[in-house]
C-alpha cells in the first residue's frame, strides 16, 4: 500500500512540474495578431424534386419541389415551374402551364416547399422546368414524364432526395449492387464578350459498374445570364457509356465585365457529381475571324461525338431518324460555314454557325426523347397487351353467344320445342 501511495505522490509532483513550464494563458497581444475571416457564400439547391414518370390520362400529376438555402447568406428566393408537351408535329416543346411561388426570405439552412397539380390534356411526352431565382443568382433543372391512356402497375416515382454520408458529402442510395462513379469532362474557363452566344459542352461518362438513371443537369449562375441545357434528362446511362450535355449561354450586351461562375451538378437516382465553369467576360471583343474559327473546331468535335452517340443508340434499337436528320443538317451548315470562312466571309460564316448550334441542340434533345419511350415502355406495354387480350376474349364470347342465339331463333317452332324438352 505504501508503494502505491508513493507512486501517486511522484505522479502528482511530475504533473505540477510540467504545468509550471507550460504557458496556459494567451496574452492580449497574441489575440490582437490573430485574424479570422469567414467568406460569405450565396448558394442554393433543389434538394427534392418529386413527380411520377408515367401518368394515366385521367389522373393528375403531383409535382413537389424543395429548395434549400445551402449558403451562408440570407436572401429572397422564388420558385417558378413551367410544364411543356413535346409537339410531335412541330417537333417543339409547347408550354401548357406556368406556376409560380411567392418570393420568400430564406436564412441559411432554411427550406421552401412548392407543390403543384397538373392534369395532362393529351397522351405524350411532357417536360417540367423548375427555375429558382435566389439572391442575384438563378438555378434551373428539368424533369420529364409520359402520359398514357391506361394506368399500369404502380408508377415509378422520381425522388431526388440527397442522403447525408456523414462526411459532409452527399450521395444517393443505389438501386442495385455495384460501384457508382461518374466522370465529368468540361472546360474550367470560357472567354466571352458582352452580347456573345456560345455553346459549352459537358461530357459525362459512367465509369462505374451499374447503370445510372434519371440524370438531370442542375445549372446555377448569375441572373444576368440566360442559359438553356439540352438534353433535359438522361434516362439511363450504362457502364462505360458517355453522353453530352450542351449548355447554351446567351450574354446580354449590357453585362458588366467580370468573372461569373457557372456551377452545375449532375444528379441521378444513384449518383451526384458537380463542377464549375468560369465565364470570363471581357470588354475586348474577340476578332470575328478567331471567334468563327474557334466555333468551327468545337462544332466539328461535337458532330464527331454525336455521330458516335447516334450509332450507340441505333445499336440499342432506338429510333434515331430525327437525330440523324438534325445531325446531317448540322454537317451541311458547318461545311457552308467553312466555305465562307475560307473566302473570308466571316459574318456569313457566323450566321450559319447559329444554325449549326440549333441543329446540335436538337440532336441531343431528340436522342434523349427517343430513349425515353424505350425506357418507360416495359412499364406499361404488358398492361396494354393484357387489356388487348381481355378485349379479344370478351369479343369472342359475345360472338359465340350471338351466333348461338341467331341459330336458335332461326329454328322452326316444333324443333325448338323438341330441343328444349
Amino acid at each position: 500500500m505504501n508503494k502505491k501511495f508513493l507512486i501517486i505522490i511522484l505522479v502528482l509532483i511530475f504533473l505540477i512540474l510540467i504545468t509550471k513550464n507550460i504557458p496556459i494563458t494567451i496574452t492580449g497581444s497574441a489575440i490582437n495578431n490573430i485574424s479570422v475571416s469567414i467568406k460569405e457564400v450565396t448558394s442554393g439547391n433543389v434538394t427534392s424534386f418529386i413527380y411520377e414518370t408515367i401518368v394515366n390520362l385521367t389522373d393528375i400529376q403531383n409535382i413537389s419541389v424543395e429548395f434549400t438555402n445551402t449558403g451562408s447568406t440570407s436572401y429572397t428566393a422564388k420558385i417558378e415551374e413551367t410544364v411543356y408537351i413535346y409537339n410531335t408535329t412541330r417537333l417543339k416543346m409547347d408550354p401548357l402551364a406556368y406556376y409560380y411561388d411567392s418570393a420568400v426570405f430564406l436564412a441559411p439552412g432554411e427550406k421552401r416547399f412548392f407543390r403543384t397539380v397538373f392534369k395532362p390534356p393529351y397522351v405524350g411526352t411532357y417536360y417540367i422546368k423548375v427555375k429558382v431565382t435566389y439572391g442575384s443568382k438563378i438555378l434551373k433543372v428539368w424533369g420529364s414524364f409520359y402520359t398514357v391512356y391506361y394506368q399500369p402497375t404502380p408508377p415509378q416515382t422520381v425522388r431526388i432526395i440527397p442522403v447525408s454520408t456523414g462526411g459532409g458529402g452527399v450521395t444517393y442510395l443505389p438501386s442495385e449492387a455495384g460501384i457508382t462513379n461518374l466522370d465529368l469532362i468540361y472546360p474550367e474557363k470560357v472567354d466571352f464578350y458582352p452580347g456573345e452566344k456560345k455553346l459549352i459542352n459537358v461530357t459525362i461518362k459512367n465509369t462505374g459498374t451499374i447503370s445510372l438513371h434519371n440524370l438531370k443537369f442542375y445549372g446555377s449562375t448569375t441572373e444576368l445570364i440566360n442559359f438553356e441545357v439540352n438534353p433535359k434528362e438522361i434516362y439511363e446511362l450504362k457502364p462505360n457509356e458517355s453522353v453530352i450535355f450542351l449548355i447554351s449561354i446567351d450574354l446580354p450586351k449590357t453585362i458588366p465585365v467580370g468573372k461569373y461562375p457557372f456551377d452545375f451538378e449532375i444528379v441521378g437516382i444513384e449518383v451526384k457529381k458537380g463542377g464549375s465553369i468560369e465565364l470570363n467576360v471581357s470588354s475586348i471583343e474577340k476578332p470575328i475571324k478567331d471567334e468563327v474559327y474557334e466555333k468551327i473546331l468545337n462544332y466539328e468535335y461535337l458532330i464527331t461525338e454525336l455521330d458516335r452517340e447516334i450509332l450507340v443508340n441505333s445499336l440499342k434499337g432506338l429510333n434515331t431518324t430525327l437525330p440523324e436528320k438534325y445531325l446531317e443538317s448540322a454537317k451541311e451548315n458547318l461545311q457552308k460555314a467553312k466555305d465562307y470562312f475560307n473566302k473570308e466571309k466571316y459574318e456569313d460564316a457566323r450566321n450559319l454557325l447559329y444554325d449549326v448550334k440549333k441543329d446540335l441542340e436538337n440532336v441531343v434533345f431528340e436522342l434523349a426523347n427517343s430513349a425515353f419511350m424505350v425506357y418507360i415502355a416495359p412499364a406499361y406495354t404488358p398492361f396494354l397487351i393484357l387489356i388487348l387480350i381481355i378485349a379479344i376474349i370478351i369479343g369472342v364470347i359475345f360472338s359465340v353467344y350471338f351466333y348461338k342465339k341467331t341459330r336458335k331463333k332461326g329454328k322452326p317452332k316444333i324443333i325448338r320445342e323438341f330441343s328444349e324438352t
